[in-house]
């Protein structure tokens, strides 16, 4: 099988396209901004947020069907064992993805989380070498190897920083991007079918185990504020990118993943007040130019392949001998 971007760039039409990039490109800078969210909820515990995360996005969500008229579509696409399979496996990655990143939040660990967004798009494209055949070419093995060495020079020289957060990040976001293109449902069906695998395991574990959904009793009427609206905090983003995922390429998709990472590292920096050491500003460095080349040619290898050479029918022979004559 062919590239990814270029596999599905020449059916993407310009106007949808455009929606697209301004879809995910939203939902990028609000997934950057909401550490600051996150970190004001900093007196209750990362599980029991990642629990209320759950729950409150669960209603959100099905109130957005049911204003859409889509609960039966929804019911529909759940009875499909394939679409089922995709969303559950979906469910487990994003779950994973956001108790790391309320984690990082609380505890200032604003720069891996970054880290770990930025990753993620080498993890979204080396799945479309894998699963899809893409073909790799000598220009994109060079940058991932790159950007390969520039984790790597992170884990083992980067000490301030606690790697399993970025590569925790970086792994279940890359995979979690990749994998919703295998789905045929739309955004809002997608996301309530992943929230509601959550919910169910949220509540069997609030009545089987010593989890608890109580914020604690250090939580104010201010955290409980917060709580309420934690449904939207967590919807829109994800919403935001499971409709622009079908408007653009995977190359596309990558490449404005980057406005994450970016956005992230300025909050950290700004408000958290973390000071990255040079090893870790040179190896950030290293992975957004080399995973930034590698968007690059994908993008270049998905454009020459919809605007190949036009090849040009023979003209008739007594034509070509008018031609001649002329």
């Amino acid at each position: 099988m062919s590239d990814p971007g270029a596999a599905s760039g020449g059916g993407v039409r310009g106007g949808h396209a455009t929606a697209g990039v301004a879809a995910m490109a939203v939902a990028n800078v609000i997934l950057g901004m909401s550490s600051l969210y996150w970190h004001a909820l900093a007196d209750v515990e990362p599980t029991t947020l990642l629990g209320y995360r759950v729950l409150v996005s669960l209603v959100t969500l099905v109130a957005a069907l049911a204003l859409l008229g889509r609960v039966r579509a929804a019911l529909e696409t759940a009875a499909d064992a394939r679409l089922l399979t995709v969303h559950l496996t979906a469910a487990v990655l994003v779950s994973a993805n956001w108790l790391t990143f309320i984690w990082g939040s609380i505890h200032g660990r604003v720069i891996e989380t970054g880290l770990g967004y930025l990753i993620a798009p080498a993890v979204t494209i080396a799945m479309g070498v894998l699963v899809m055949r893409e073909r790799l070419g000598a220009l994109r093995g060079a940058s991932l190897a790159l950007c390969l060495l520039g984790v790597a020079l992170l884990v083992l020289r980067s000490s301030e920083l606690q790697w399993w957060v970025y590569v925790t990040i970086g792994v279940t976001w890359g995979l979690y991007s990749f994998l919703k293109k295998f789905t045929t449902a739309d955004p809002v069906t997608g996301l309530t079918l992943e929230t509601a695998v959550l919910a169910v395991g949220t509540v069997v574990a609030v009545a089987a185990t010593p989890y608890s959904l109580a914020p604690g009793p250090t939580a104010d009427g201010w955290d409980i504020t917060l709580l309420a609206v934690c449904g939207l905090v967590s919807v829109t983003p994800l919403w935001l990118i499971s409709y622009g995922s079908k408007k653009v390429t995977l190359a596309v998709a990558g490449f404005l993943q980057y406005l994450l990472p970016t956005t992230q590292f300025v909050v950290a920096v700004t408000f958290y007040g973390q000071r990255p050491s040079g090893n870790t500003v040179v190896c950030f460095a290293i992975v957004w130019l080399s995973l930034a080349s590698l968007v690059a040619a994908s993008l270049l290898r998905a454009r020459r392949t919809a605007h190949g050479p036009q090849r040009h029918t023979a003209a008739p022979a007594g034509e070509k001998r008018e031609q001649n004559q002329l």
